[in-house]
């Protein structure tokens, strides 16, 4: 019979148990046949909790097997100040006082984004509530140990600076956003840039969903291509806020557990960049697939991922080569998201790079694109999108 039971696990020990990329958890469940679900944050508390369903048997060698993960972990005499990820680098918690975290992430995410930048670890604060003064919130930084520490240290002393000259957490939240007057309230939060389509959804949908599920606005500031997170701004009444925040953060948790935000093939894309002033529209975000002769497919990557990359860069599209196997061996699939202007460019782009000759017709919603190659032979492509103009 299957049944379920509850694992705690310690949570410096949660990334060596998920494993580089999820390989570890997938190849748990794989050799014991149970479904391991980690909790996404342990709440502030040392052990996060663990969801195990299986048949009995099946539960006791899972448990077997975590603790001797575990076990490992110990025998190889990690420093103190800290466990280590499935990266193999070094992971430490502090404790930040609630009224002090808007003062270490920065308005915008900018503190935080400089303190990674300046000491080279990864920083991740603990989101379980948007309040501002919730109590003490979980600050996990990852890197190499010296680099921890003294990320570690420039963080108590920005604190101790603070305290000093009085003040407190300038009324931010966790995010860094500022709380907004009246009666509806806001946060901001840092989303990884890899993680930005995830949030949208395929033409939106995601971001809508959670929009219309928690009666919170989710919007994007506008891109300014260089930084490694987007702003995510959230706003409304402080229950609904707090429910879009959960909700955007169990999506984000569940990915990494699944093997990373660029495992699952689709799910990864950039989610469009911005203009100028004000937020994206995700009314008009879309995804197409543009098909390349296969001996032209290296022409479009580059050296390196170099042209593609610049590709993304000067169109604003995010475009991906598709691993899964294409219709016919003679071309290779690219995956294309971004509004239809964007992913028009994006066209342009790769044509260019492939050496390909494109003539568009467009009728009503459909667009019809006729790849004239080097070699003489044609292939037809057809896009949906759901607004296009040419």
């Amino acid at each position: 019979a299957v049944m379920e039971e509850t694992y705690m696990v310690p949570d410096k020990m949660v990334g060596l148990v998920i494993g580089k990329g999820g390989e570890q958890i997938t190849r748990l469940q794989s050799e014991t046949g149970c479904k391991v679900q980690i909790a996404p944050d342990s709440g502030g508390l040392p052990d996060r909790a663990c969801r195990l369903t299986g048949t009995p048997q099946a539960i006791a060698m899972c448990k077997q097997v975590i603790d001797r993960i575990i076990e490992r972990a110990h025998s190889s005499g990690l420093h103190p100040m800290g466990m280590m990820n499935g990266d193999g680098q070094t992971v430490i918690e502090m404790f930040i006082p609630g009224n002090k975290v808007g003062l270490i992430i920065g308005k915008g995410g900018e503190t935080i984004r400089s303190l990674q930048e300046d000491h080279g670890v990864k920083m991740i604060m603990i989101q379980d509530s948007t309040s501002p003064s919730s109590g003490e919130k979980p600050l996990r930084i990852s890197g190499s140990m010296d680099k921890c520490q003294n990320a570690k240290e420039a963080i108590l002393q920005l604190i101790q600076d603070k305290d000093m000259n009085g003040g407190g957490g300038g009324g931010f939240n966790e995010f860094g956003g500022g709380m907004m007057g009246g009666r509806g309230g806001g946060v901001e939060i840092p989303v990884p840039r890899e993680a930005v389509g995830l949030v949208i959804g395929k033409g939106g949908e995601m971001i809508k969903k959670i929009q219309e599920e928690t009666d919170a606005k989710v919007q994007f500031r506008p891109d300014d291509g260089q930084t490694p997170e987007r702003i995510c701004s959230i706003t409304g009444p402080p229950e609904k806020v707090q429910q879009a925040v959960q909700q955007i953060n169990e999506l984000l948790q569940h990915t990494q557990v699944q093997g990373g935000f660029n495992g699952g093939g689709r799910g990864g894309g950039r989610g469009g960049g911005g203009g100028g002033g004000g937020f994206d529209s995700f009314n008009e975000m879309d995804e197409t697939t543009f098909p390349v002769p296969a001996d032209k497919c290296g022409l479009v990557i580059g050296k390196g991922g170099d042209s593609i990359r610049e590709i993304n860069k000067m169109s604003q599209a995010h475009v991906e080569l598709d691993r899964n196997p294409p219709p016919s061996p003679m071309e290779k699939i690219f995956i294309i998201r971004g509004t239809p202007p964007q992913i028009e460019h994006a066209i342009q782009l790769i044509s260019e790079k492939a050496g390909i000759t494109v003539s568009v017709f467009c009728s009503d919603f459909q667009l019809l694109l006729f790849l004239e190659v080097s070699q003489g032979c044609q292939m037809q492509h057809e896009f949906r999108f759901g607004s296009l103009f040419l």
